[in-house]
């Protein structure tokens, strides 16, 4: 998080140095200092900043592509006369999982289309998810777990 704010600390200096501020800057500052940070965090020995990026940016991606999905398959639900909806309430294990990432995970299912985050156990080692296309609960499942393993190898590794 330390070298990210120094990233866009750079990128507003960049902009400052050049004396304009348009879009195209910024994005050239940032890039100047990802490569600078890049590098100092290879040489302190701290984490490498320029890894953690990619990853959150696979992640975004990621993410990004099953939000497109998730929007497509509730509009089509809407346009078509058919019900095709099998909703289901789902126990999700979380067992190990900090608050912090918790509350990622649950977020990020509740901004996807289809899926709510219902309600986390009092011991906090479930999660009660709202799925509105859950025909099969496994297959439901494998699609959290993946969702999972992302968030715990790309935003929190």
């Amino acid at each position: 998080m330390r070298f990210f704010l120094l990233n866009i600390l750079v990128a507003l200096l960049w902009m400052l140095m050049w004396g304009e501020f348009d879009l195209y800057l910024l994005f050239g500052g940032f890039v100047v200092g990802y490569l600078l940070l890049g590098l100092v965090s290879r040489t302190t020995g701290a984490t490498n900043y320029g890894v953690r990026v990619w990853k959150l940016l696979s992640f975004l991606a990621y993410f990004i592509k099953i939000l497109v999905i998730a929007n497509l398959q509730v509009a089509w639900e809407i346009v078509t006369p058919k019900f095709n909806m099998t909703p289901r309430i789902i126990r999700y294990d979380v067992t190990g999982m900090t608050a912090v990432q918790v509350t990622t995970l649950a977020n990020s299912i509740t901004l996807t289309p289809g899926t709510l985050s219902a309600d986390v156990s009092d011991d906090g080692k479930s999660l009660f998810i709202h799925c509105m296309y859950a025909r099969d609960r496994e297959q439901a499942v494998r699609g959290l777990d993946e969702l999972r393993d992302r968030i715990m190898q790309e935003v929190f590794a």
